[in-house]
């Protein structure tokens, strides 16, 4: 019998976070994985409750809005912001998201708002580097306070429609910046594993990011990647690493579907898990603590153990596989069949730990 996934809010928040969240004004958050702008958000959004204020939180992904939504008294004031689009419509046929979405569609998407008396006193925005400008016009138009959370490294679905910092702080100049420089999740040496996969990214890479999470995080295991002979072998060590750790949260995690739908058929033999992609229509509605999913869908959540199958040099991007990593706050393990991959070549050697079980 395995656990329910769990999520919890920090009970002491950094000086850096508490000056984000008693902000008065609307605000533009930035930093790297780990460091708290999803909890900021939550914070602010709980703080505008108690003043009896109306606001919402945007979530860019349906799986991060189900394992937020708990810790909210009305689960209406965290929403999917396309699925919240996609239900505000009430005339069929509805509009595809990209047309209701579009600058020829401006007008007549925010007149259909309006005349819901849709109107907030703030909304926040989480994963804001995943949403289009034409998104962000659309929203300030709803409110005199629009605040957004952006990490341009973590951008990796829909780049035709997503926007830059530097097109966010254009369009919304008067934001007041803040930018949290402090990881809270993942161990020192996860994360300096994981950055490599960015190295050209500054904030990623930033040495006193890196310094101060040695001092306050580090004695963790290595990264893990394993040489394996074949599909049978990576599901004996994934079935290894969930025997191990029997109540921690575990995300397994893809660039597709086809694998999500295979894996979860082989495991889900021996063990309760929970499965998310989008071609489902709901997440489920009690989420295990082993949930197979994509790097899409795992961003903004946080595991004890991540573990990442198929970990070969294909079409999945670097920013994939940090996105990916910094999910961990443990454990990372890298599974791949055969030969240690391109991908890894130039990292330092003494920041993860090989392991080869080829025959």
């Amino acid at each position: 019998m395995m656990g329910k996934f769990q999520f919890y809010l920090p009970q002491n928040l950094s000086r850096q976070q508490r000056r984000a969240i008693d902000y008065e004004k609307a605000i533009f958050l930035t930093g790297v994985p780990g460091t708290g702008k999803t909890v900021v958000s939550i914070f602010r959004l709980l703080s505008a409750s108690k003043q009896g204020k109306k606001a919402i939180l945007f979530t860019y992904g349906k799986l991060l809005r189900k394992t937020l939504e708990e810790k909210v008294e009305y689960k209406e004031d965290i929403q999917n912001i396309h699925r919240w689009l996609w239900d505000i419509q009430d005339t069929a046929p509805k509009k595809e998201l990209k047309t209701l979405l579009s600058e020829q569609n401006f007008e007549s998407t925010l007149k259909l708002l309006r005349s819901k008396g849709i109107r907030y006193d703030e909304i926040l925005v989480d994963e804001g580097q995943d949403l289009s400008i034409n998104t962000y016009k659309i929203l300030s138009k709803l409110t005199d306070k629009l605040s957004i959370s952006a990490d341009q490294a973590q951008q990796i679905n829909n780049k035709e429609e997503a926007s830059s910092e530097d097109e966010i702080k254009k369009l919304f100049p008067t934001l007041k910046e803040f930018e949290l420089d402090e990881i809270f999740r993942s161990s020192y040496e996860i994360y300096r594993f994981a950055v490599q996969f960015v190295s050209n990214n500054a904030r990623a890479n930033n040495p006193t990011l890196l310094e101060r999470l040695k001092k306050t995080n580090s004695g963790a295991d290595k990264p893990y990647v394993y040489l394996l002979n074949n599909l049978n072998a990576m599901y004996d060590v994934i079935g290894d690493i969930i025997d191990e750790n029997p109540t921690d949260n575990i995300g397994i995690l893809f660039e597709h579907i086809l694998p999500i739908d295979q894996f979860t058929k082989k495991l889900e033999k021996d063990y309760e898990i929970s499965t998310y992609h989008s071609i489902q229509k709901f997440v489920p509605s009690e989420l295990k603590n082993i949930i197979i999913t994509t790097f899409k869908s795992a961003k903004g959540i946080e595991f004890d153990i991540v573990i990442i199958p198929h970990f070969e040099d294909n079409d999945i991007s670097n920013e994939e596989y940090y996105v990916g990593a910094t999910r961990a706050k443990h454990q990372v393990h890298f599974l791949t069949i055969g030969k240690k991959p391109e991908i890894i070549k130039n990292f330092d050697e003494n920041s993860y730990e090989l392991i080869d079980e080829r025959a």
